[in-house]
């Protein structure tokens, strides 16, 4: 009577694996077509236009310029006095396919160096504050690494350094308004560094 049982609970099995291999394929053959299906719908996009998008604004930022003499920070403030003639466009998180869509495949290698830009952006900033806390400007690192923020930098160690430099110089009410900041992040990093910012305020 033991073999009958054990063939059973072995039919059973391979039934079960079968109907969830069966779904399994039918979700990935559904969603590869629903991807080609908006891809071809966004190929054919027509082109917008993209003048008016929300673009970095130097208006009014004031930043650290030539105020000490250090090769790096030299290096990086002429990359950010180059990009200030730039256009550029935080995409993250918007996929090729959502551009093409909203803007026409036209205008995607347009956005796509937008968006370059604005990576370069961030990560130089970044660079440019953590060297102004090395050399002991901590006035000088917030105000880039603030700016760095106000445009929804998604680097995790801009939002570190700028909530430590908040909490040595006296200033902790900062960080609720850079936890709010961060949680606007389109960004896989956007929990990551909330985490980071929520464990930073408990130790304080």
């Amino acid at each position: 009577m033991k073999v009958p049982v054990l063939f059973g609970w072995v039919m059973i099995f391979v039934v079960v694996v079968s109907y969830k291999r069966r779904k399994a394929d039918r979700i990935r053959k559904n969603t590869e077509r629903d991807f080609w299906e908006r891809e071809n719908n966004a190929n054919a996009t027509r082109k917008q236009d993209i003048s008016n998008l929300n673009y970095v604004d130097f208006t009014g930022v004031s930043l650290p310029f030539a105020r000490f003499s250090d090769d790096f920070l030299h290096q990086c403030e002429e990359q950010i006095l180059k990009l200030k003639e730039e256009k550029i466009l935080n995409l993250t998180g918007i996929t090729n396919t959502d551009l093409k869509l909203n803007y026409g495949a036209a205008n995607l290698p347009l956005l796509t160096q937008y968006d370059q830009n604005f990576t370069l952006l961030v990560r130089t900033l970044n660079s440019w504050g953590q060297r102004l806390h090395e050399l002991s400007h901590p006035e000088e690192a917030i105000q880039v690494l603030a700016f760095a923020v106000s445009i929804e930098s998604d680097i995790k160690s801009t939002y570190q350094l700028l909530a430590e430099l908040y909490l040595q110089t006296g200033q902790p009410d900062k960080l609720e308004a850079l936890k709010a900041s961060a949680s606007n992040l389109n960004s896989l990093m956007k929990e990551p560094i909330l985490t980071m910012l929520s464990l930073l305020t408990a130790s304080d």
